[in-house]
């Protein structure tokens, strides 16, 4: 009866996995505690795998959906919103190209959202209407042509080493702010500038500097009109006839026939080429010397002083051509790329 209690119990007691742990076994039970590990840990690393690549794919797709949607709207729907204009900032895409240099897509909507923002607020345009959607077509090929010239005028710079200082642009816009017609101070000037072009004054401040590099690359390859206007100077020194150097010689139609006189000049009368400044400066009858403006040079006479600062005034001009002619020669050598549509369009008047 013993023996049989004895090999029932025997039976219900559990097989011993290892004995006693020993020098000499050690090994073999770390091998066995670390094979019963691994089923747990191969599937757990499998996991990891898996979501590494999984997160891999996902991030691939959404970059490659974000810059499909905003290649679309850049190219596509050529899409003016600020958000766009923003992206177009930090990631310098292009929208055209001249001469082997890229033409950034952020200064054509520089200036084509301006020019939207005006004719919206200020001239209450329709773009939804005929007119309008033709107006808006004007406009981008208005700001096209300047984004690529003004990328044209900085290749010039560059290779001809000139350059415009930050005291020039900020004397310019100085100078602007206290010879405006309305009288106001600097932050109400930053505020008009918003306004009316929807422009940060950083903005403005980078299209002055941009006018100012233009006038002087302009001035300094125009060697012909350089050469004209100094023989027009040098007719005035041997002459005092003004008025029939200017009949013969001068480039401005609506004043050539009345020999320069530009009648009375109000002293706070927009001037971005300085000859009301420079005038302004002289005795009555003197002639000043050439004159650089933004866009071709100038001799000015100066007639009468009227009482409150107007004056009497006339001039001589002689356009700039050698920029347009470079620009023309090149867009004849197939030099000149645009990567999106846009029609050549007259301007259309307003209804």
């Amino acid at each position: 009866m013993k023996k049989l209690l004895r090999k029932a119990l025997n039976k219900q007691k559990p097989p011993e996995t290892g004995g006693r742990i020993t020098n000499e076994t050690v090994a073999e039970h770390r091998e066995r505690v670390l094979a019963g590990g691994r089923k747990f840990k191969y599937p757990l690393q499998y996991t990891k795998h898996r979501v590494l690549i999984l997160t891999i794919l996902i991030v691939f797709i959404t970059t490659l959906s974000f810059f499909g949607f905003c290649g679309w709207q850049l190219y596509g729907s050529q899409s003016t919103d600020k958000f766009i204009y923003s992206l177009t900032q930090f990631v310098p895409v292009p929208v055209a190209k001249i001469d082997g240099a890229w033409v950034r897509y952020s200064d054509y909507l520089l200036e084509l959202r301006s020019a939207i923002h005006y004719l919206n607020t200020k001239e209450a345009v329709n773009f939804n209407s005929d007119d309008g959607k033709r107006q808006l077509d004007y406009q981008k090929r208005l700001a096209i042509n300047k984004a690529t010239q003004n990328t044209y005028v900085d290749k010039l710079a560059k290779e001809n080493h000139i350059e415009v200082s930050q005291k020039e642009v900020d004397d310019f816009v100085g100078l602007q702010i206290s010879t405006n017609r309305l009288g106001v101070n600097e932050n109400v000037y930053k505020q008009v500038i918003r306004d009316y072009y929807d422009w940060s004054f950083d903005e403005y401040k980078n299209s002055i500097r941009q006018q100012l590099l233009r006038k002087k690359v302009m001035a300094r390859l125009d060697t012909e009109g350089r050469q004209k206007i100094d023989s027009i100077l040098q007719q005035l020194a041997q002459s005092s006839d003004f008025a029939a150097v200017a009949k013969e010689q001068s480039e401005d139609v609506a004043t050539k026939a009345q020999g320069g006189e530009m009648g009375v000049v109000n002293k706070n009368t927009e001037d971005p080429n300085g000859i009301i400044s420079v005038a302004s400066k002289l005795e009555p009858g003197k002639v000043s010397d050439v004159i650089e403006g933004v866009d071709g040079f100038y001799i000015v006479k100066l007639i009468e002083k009227i009482e409150g600062g107007d004056i009497k005034m006339a001039k001589i001009y002689v356009s700039y051509k050698a920029l347009n002619q470079k620009i023309a020669a090149l867009k004849e050598q197939g030099k000149i790329e645009e990567f999106i549509p846009i029609q050549q369009i007259s301007q259309p008047t307003n209804q």
